[in-house]
């Protein structure tokens, strides 16, 4: 029988399904919306003991043995840094690896904002892998597609999820020297049904049911520092839904930790040290630590794990503006580079009602419990205020 990880490990990263060589493993969506992989032919499985030797939760990588480089960085090229997330030196180094004639993959919106991961081989089209996409995307036969590339001789930057990254890095058995890997620091992952859910009930409350013709969970129309940016949904007619980050209703239940992946909750693919070459993400508190890098335009944080991450980042030396950091600068303001985020005790209830299309109970529920936790603390601060105060006496 097949060796998976148990479902509250299992990341949905597909290296077991695309390793089988007898295709008895697929990977099937559950009630919450989440792929996970299934034994569907228990008469073709051999026992060959692959998608457990893969399966990048059994901890079966190595990290690379060099000492993790951190900088606070950001495009020259006001078009990219605009529309990306960050600093956009994720599309600086798509740009790097197209123009050698590689290949790019990344999270992209598909048909009614479906996400999945596509190959891009042109500039073009690297505008689609820009920004973030707050879902768990489908990886389909992504692995196994970039194994081809790579013993073409093909460059390749495969970018996802730090345990997507290890997934790809254990599927693949040995290290590409044509290969580039790029995670990013991630929250967690959010059910793709509790997603596509959402987009439905923004369409229906904003323009009559007809979905919007972009979204952009990271616009910058409102700012980038101190979280600034809002959540923004155009439609056809001109009609546009923008909010801030923390008064989106997405939003609130993503970083509440409320639809997120149950892995996601203990996720083993934390830290400095990581199988991937370099990790993305926002710099958040540059305002702090480096001020003369944030202009309210989006500044990267980048993590230089291995010697190709270096090279490749060091020959985009002329095209970005960069400042080196500590790795305790860099971490000072983002957590989720170091830690997991546990899931609230209300999870299980809020998603189900995101998945039943009531997104007027999961909002009521996420207030009545920030209530609790609001009142827990009053008690909690009366009660050390009280023991001051005894102690005090005494």
């Amino acid at each position: 029988m097949p060796t998976l990880a148990k479902k509250e490990e299992c990341t949905g990263c597909s290296a077991c399904t695309n390793i089988c060589p007898k295709k008895c493993l697929q990977m099937e969506i559950d009630k919450e919306g989440f792929l996970y992989p299934s034994l569907k032919n228990t008469e073709a499985c051999v026992e060959c003991g692959m998608c457990g030797m893969v399966c990048p939760v059994h901890g079966n990588l190595e990290i690379q043995n060099v000492e993790t480089q951190a900088y606070a960085a950001y495009t020259k090229d006001s078009d990219i840094r605009k529309n990306s997330s960050s600093g956009g030196i994720f599309s600086e180094l798509g740009l790097q690896v197209l123009n050698q004639g590689g290949a790019v993959y990344g999270a992209a919106y598909g048909t009614n904002y479906h996400v999945e991961h596509i190959c891009v081989e042109n500039v073009d089209d690297l505008e689609r892998l820009r920004g973030a996409k707050y879902v768990q995307c489908r990886l389909n036969d992504s692995f196994s597609t970039v194994k081809e590339r790579l013993n073409s001789g093909q460059q390749v930057l495969f970018s996802g999820t730090p345990c997507q990254v290890a997934g790809l890095k254990a599927f693949l058995q040995k290290n590409y020297p044509n290969l580039l890997t790029v995670d990013f620091v991630c929250h967690g992952v959010s059910s793709p049904a509790a997603w596509n859910n959402y987009v439905r009930y923004r369409a229906n409350l904003d323009n009559e049911g007809t979905l919007p013709v972009k979204i952009n969970l990271r616009s910058k129309d409102t700012g980038w520092s101190r979280y600034q940016y809002s959540n923004k949904y155009q439609y056809a007619d001109g009609k546009t839904y923008s909010a801030r980050s923390g008064t989106d209703l997405y939003m609130k239940l993503f970083v509440g930790d409320y639809i997120n992946r149950m892995s996601c909750a203990d996720c083993h693919f934390k830290g400095y040290n990581r199988v991937s070459d370099i990790t993305l993400g926002d710099f958040w508190g540059i305002w702090d630590v480096v001020p003369e890098m944030d202009d309210d335009k989006g500044t990267s944080l980048v993590l230089l794990h291995s010697e190709r991450g270096k090279i490749e980042f060091d020959k985009l030396s002329g095209r970005i503006q960069s400042k080196k950091v500590t790795l305790e600068q860099a971490s000072a303001s983002n957590p989720s580079l170091l830690y997991s985020s546990p899931a609230k005790p209300e999870r299980e209830d809020v998603l189900q009602a995101v998945l039943n299309g009531d997104m007027e109970l999961a909002s009521g529920m996420i207030q009545m419990a920030g209530t609790k936790v609001k009142f827990g603390q009053r008690v909690l601060d009366k009660v050390k205020g009280m023991v001051r105060i005894l102690g005090w006496r005494r």
